[in-house]
């Protein structure tokens, strides 16, 4: 008959795998050191196992009782010692332990610290002659010598210098500079080799983005240690004045914070007689190129943010002056109608008409746009209208009236910009219109016979350019509901959202369709249409339109 007694042996030797399993796990404990395990645990686990093996291999429960027995007593003494031991000692030992582990790293960041402040408190520094360059016309060169210096010290170089990037002209040049510093790079080939000259041909020197260590270093942005400078192909050595030996060299880029941009480059040198620079005053270096990085955004936004300010009080100055010197109210005018619409954007002043009734058989228009923008083009504008208000008075025609002119600008050796001109005399006595132009500024023919636009200028240097230039006259006899345009670039080339230019045949368009309406009319509905066009776009050029009827 079947019994239970006959499989007991299943039991047992399970009995005996989770015993080896709970073994594997104290041990695991142990070696993790979660919490701690006593040997008896282990010697009581290997009782269980191998009573449970030996019951199941050789049934009768007398050994396995007895061995049981054996691994309850195991524990008796284990739990006694729990009970009426002491704990808190333990846990004091425990707490000693751990405070013992963790003051050894705190010995080292403590010494760590106090060389790091030292840094701080120097970078700190740079931070404040920042805001005191603000109220300071020397206070940038103040900083740059400041940062300079303190870089030496820290770092026990013998000379240093800063360069900073002109991004416009692709060019680093020396903005200050101290102590022995031997030229890595090429001296002039008619420099003496004198200790005072090559120092003074330093401080003032600029070198290009490229085949040398400073254009190197600010192109790749990447800070260089050159413990043996000769080795790198990009320092030269000027041999053999002992001044002009190499020791060791460091190189940081300074960068924009925020931008990713190299401004300048922080250059320190050590004499060959001494140690070369080590890694750590390589670290030293750039912990404080950090801060000079922060102390030079500020004082460079600053002095971006005063020339902007400068350059708007000054464009709003040569705006105001502009506006002067447009005519205020056009006078009444024998058989003719003239409309005109005008138009600047901010900072520009570039652009202006006039109409001056010189004679009683000449009345001359005049539109102009000047390159450039500013005082500098103001300048050369109200140049220009003077003297078109003093010969337009002469009988001389429109293109040797713009020749003398051009040959005025020219003269003045001051003066860098040039101009795109129209002069139109109209002599309302016999309907007759001449004309000359130089540049861009176009003129254009409404011929009321053809009812089409023709163009009438033809393609000539702007005046300002070649003093030998003569222009050209352009003459015809107009008929009673003729119109003449003469407009600059702005108007057609104005773009709205999409990116499109308003066009000349949006022009002739709105020109063609009102033929019959007052010049005024016709350059009152041209600006309602740009607008509309342009919608809420900024204008980036000024927008000038002169429409003559012909009456």
């Amino acid at each position: 008959m079947f019994t239970s007694d006959a499989i007991s042996y299943v039991p047992l030797f399970g009995t005996a795998i989770v015993s080896g399993i709970i073994a594997v796990l104290l041990t695991i404990i142990k070696v993790r050191k979660t919490a701690k395990v006593s040997f008896i645990a282990y010697f009581a686990l290997a009782v269980v196992i191998i009573a449970c093996v030996y019951t199941a291999l050789h049934p009768g429960m007398m050994l396995f009782a007895l061995l049981l027995l054996l691994t309850s007593l195991l524990f008796i003494p284990y739990c006694i010692m729990l009970v009426f031991g002491k704990p808190q000692e333990f846990a004091k030992e425990e707490e000693v332990e751990e405070e013992v582990e963790e003051t050894k790293p705190e010995v080292v960041v403590e010494e760590i610290q106090v060389e790091k402040i030292d840094l701080i408190q120097k970078g700190k520094a740079f931070v404040a002659l920042a805001a005191d360059s603000f109220s300071d016309k020397d206070g940038m060169q103040n900083l740059l010598d400041a940062i300079n210096k303190t870089c030496i010290e820290v770092t026990k170089a013998h000379g240093g210098a800063i360069l900073m990037v002109d991004e416009f002209e692709d060019l680093i040049t020396v903005k200050s500079f101290t102590g022995d510093f031997p030229p890595p790079y090429k001296l002039p080939e008619d420099l003496p080799h004198k200790p005072l000259r090559v120092s003074t041909s330093f401080k003032y020197a600029q070198f290009p983005l490229r085949d040398n260590i400073f254009g190197e270093v600010a192109t790749a942005g990447k800070a260089e240690l050159l413990s043996i400078p000769k080795m790198d192909e990009r320092i030269y050595e000027n041999e053999p004045e002992d001044f002009l030996k190499l020791g060791s060299f460091i190189f940081i880029p300074l960068r924009m914070p925020g931008k990713d941009v190299v401004v300048g480059v922080l250059a320190l040198s050590r004499n060959p007689d001494t140690d070369p620079f080590g890694d750590q005053e390589f670290d030293w270096a750039q912990t404080l190129a950090g801060f000079a990085e922060s102390a030079l955004k500020t004082a460079l936004n600053f002095k971006q943010y005063t020339e902007k300010q400068e350059l708007t009080k000054e464009a709003d100055i040569a705006s105001n002056i502009q506006l002067s010197l447009l005519p205020k109210k056009l006078p009444p005018m024998q058989g003719l109608n003239i409309g005109t619409y005008a138009e600047h954007t901010s900072g520009v002043c570039s652009d202006i008409y006039d109409v001056i009734p010189a004679r009683q058989d000449r009345i001359a228009f005049i539109v102009m746009d000047v390159a450039g923008k500013g005082m500098n083009s103001l300048l050369v504008m109200a140049m220009i209208r003077s003297m078109f208000r003093l010969i337009v008075n002469t009988t001389q025609s429109a293109g040797t009236i713009l020749s003398w002119a051009n040959r005025g600008v020219c003269s003045e050796l001051n003066v860098d910009h040039f101009a795109s001109v129209a002069l139109i005399n109209y002599d309302p006595t016999k309907k007759k219109v001449q004309l000359s132009t130089g540049g861009s500024v176009p003129v254009y023919r409404y011929n009321v016979a053809k009812e089409a636009v023709e163009k009438l200028s033809v393609t000539c240097e702007p005046i300002g350019i070649e003093k030998t230039t003569s222009y050209k006259d352009i003459e015809f006899t107009a008929s009673q509901g003729d119109i003449i345009i003469c407009y600059t670039d702005g108007l057609v080339e104005a773009l709205n959202a999409q990116g499109q230019q308003y066009s000349l045949a949006s022009l002739t368009n709105i020109i063609k369709a009102n033929a019959k309406l007052p010049g005024k009319d016709i350059a009152n509905l041209v600006k309602t249409d740009i607008k509309k066009f342009i919608g809420n776009e900024t204008l980036r050029d000024d927008q000038t339109l002169l429409v003559i009827k012909i009456q």
